[in-house]
């Protein structure tokens, strides 16, 4: 069984959970503008015992990040940090085991558009990986829009 499934098949009610959140907050309703943040633990890592992850979840319509006007669309941050169990120090994950989190996370046809993004550096982000997603007026996954700046993001598919 493959990382992700492992992952499914272990946290289904959070993901899930987590995914129906995401999904009303990203609809657009007037009463929900602006940045929106969930969580989902800690929870164990699967590749190792000693290591927590949280994943958080922003969702910020295209303007936030267009220096003009921006069309209509959602913004979906993921960002899944690790931590020492024992400490709660920062600790570094693996990019299978995080982007194998990502595929927990999203629906499949979601992922054809999902992108890593390296915009941070220094050690203050070294347990910390970043994904993004755009979603349309629709509520449907699309490339990055030209008019939003994500200079350090790549599509995932290519990585």
């Amino acid at each position: 069984m493959d990382l992700s499934a492992r992952i499914r098949s272990k946290h289904a009610a959070e993901l899930n959970e987590l995914r129906q959140e995401v999904s009303r907050s990203s609809q657009g309703e007037p009463i929900h503008s602006g940045r929106r943040h969930h969580r989902l633990g800690p929870t164990p890592s699967i590749e190792n015992e000693n290591i927590n992850v949280t994943i958080v979840v922003e969702t910020v319509e295209w303007g936030w990040f267009a220096p003009g006007p921006a069309p209509a669309g959602t913004c979906v941050t993921v960002s899944v940090a690790a931590h020492r169990r024992d400490s709660g120090v920062q600790a570094s994950l693996s990019l299978t085991e995080c982007d194998s989190w990502l595929r927990a996370l999203l629906p499949g046809p979601w992922m054809t558009h999902a992108y890593r993004c390296c915009c941070s550096t220094g050690s203050a982000n070294a347990g910390i990986v970043s994904y993004r997603l755009f979603l349309d007026a629709f509520h449907k996954p699309t490339p990055k829009p030209a008019e939003v700046l994500a200079e350090g993001c790549q599509p995932l598919q290519l990585l």
